[in-house]
């Protein structure tokens, strides 16, 4: 249900994750920069196929869905996210673990993106919510979920612990059914 085979952009285009993208999600990862607020940092090609993997099996279990995201022009992988926390019952799910290799940072990559996750789950699946969530220290993300629309909700205190064993406040954001036409509107006009 929750799966299909491609999204296509003017810049972007997100496709299921599969096993054959490892080599090609290592080379966009290699910047250390991408992972200062993942839960995982990914420093050799070993890390990269156990973070696929994982993804992957997540995915059988039906807990996640992992897409890798191509630059439109070059086909060449530029990225990655996820839907998680997927809840047919109650109609949401989050959009999550996103990252964009360096040279497309500031571009309409990320905010495609966006656009065509939440145009694909709020027109196609038909769900009523969508939610975001990035750490309080992570301002470079928390700038584009308000780009894109996201309303803050709140901060859950202490919710995870990061890597380096520090506590994380987590910031959230969401997108409702009822506000998608006017985020929709927005994200179109500046984007094509």
């Amino acid at each position: 249900m929750l799966m299909f085979e491609k999204l296509s952009g003017n810049t972007v285009t997100i496709v299921p994750m599969e096993i054959s993208h490892t080599k090609e999600l290592y080379e966009a990862g290699k910047n250390k920069e991408i992972w200062s607020h993942l839960p995982k940092s990914i420093k050799s090609y070993q890390q990269m196929e156990c973070f696929v993997e994982e993804a992957l099996r997540r995915k059988e279990l039906g807990n996640e869905v992992p897409f890798v995201i191509k630059c439109r022009k070059s086909n060449k992988v530029i990225g990655s996210t996820r839907f998680l926390d997927i809840s047919k019952i109650n109609l949401g799910l989050e959009i999550g673990w996103t990252w964009l290799t360096p040279t497309v940072w500031g571009t309409a990559a990320n905010l495609e993106c966006k656009y065509l996750l939440l145009k694909y789950t709020f027109e196609d699946l038909n769900f009523i919510r969508v939610q975001f969530k990035t750490d309080d220290q992570n301002l470079r993300s928390q700038k584009a979920l308000e780009k894109i629309g996201g309303s803050k909700e709140g901060i859950l205190r202490n919710h995870m612990i990061r890597k380096d064993g520090t506590y994380r406040h987590s910031v959230f954001y969401s997108i409702i059914d009822s506000e998608w036409e006017k985020v929709k509107i927005s994200l179109e006009d500046s984007l094509y």
